[in-house]
């Protein structure tokens, strides 16, 4: 297995004390918030967005095909890679973003103060640097793919911009592997690799 491992805590925050414990806040996989706690913190997040008016993008990515991988290579392997996944996209985050596993083999990261366009920035950083690079699992280099799903909002209810988030990931996943879709917009498939600086590209407010 390869060696992707870091502290599980970077995208957890500090809980105040009425707060649920640590361990109860975290999928127990991959290290990383669980969908409950998202939740909670995207009502935040909006609440904050719609004071400052700025805007917050929801990122859903589903691995394509999980399901084959899961039948060819067992659970355990597949719990693997699902950690590495996670690992991986942590390191591409700023460390106010929200990331955490929503479902089986699907993620959601959320954007505050992050355009849409920066958003497809992202998810296309991810599609090449968590995805494009293999998967060493299994004495087995595997190489996987992701469909994306983006929707943003300036404080609308975090239920309704994630059931666009949703909505624009079945699309996604409809028009075929590597897609990424926007809620509302026409689908991208295939998006062609970019050139980003590493130390990120800018938002409205800091960088990545």
């Amino acid at each position: 297995m390869e060696n992707d491992r870091e502290p599980a805590d970077r995208h957890i925050d500090a809980r105040p004390t009425d707060a649920p414990p640590l361990e109860a806040q975290i999928d127990w996989l991959t290290g990383v918030y669980n969908r409950p706690t998202l939740l909670a913190m995207l009502f935040r997040e909006t609440d904050r967005a719609q004071r400052l008016n700025t805007t917050i993008s929801l990122l859903l990515l589903d691995i394509d095909d999980f399901g084959h991988w899961n039948a060819h290579l067992g659970a355990s392997v597949c719990d693997q890679i699902l950690w590495l996944v996670a690992a991986r996209t942590a390191r591409l985050l700023r460390s106010y973003d929200l990331f955490g596993r929503t479902a089986g083999d699907e993620f959601l990261a959320a954007l505050p103060s992050c355009s849409v366009e920066n958003a497809v920035l992202l998810a296309e950083r991810l599609r090449l640097d968590v995805f494009s690079v293999p998967f060493h699992v299994a004495d087995a280099a595997i190489r996987l793919s992701a469909c994306f799903g983006i929707a943003a909002s300036r404080g609308r209810s975090p239920l309704v911009v994630l059931r666009e988030a949703e909505e624009a990931l079945r699309q996604a996943k409809t028009t075929g592997p590597e897609s990424i879709q926007i809620f509302g917009a026409s689908a991208r498939v295939n998006p062609a690799p970019v050139t980003l600086f590493s130390s990120g590209f800018r938002d409205e407010t800091g960088t990545w």
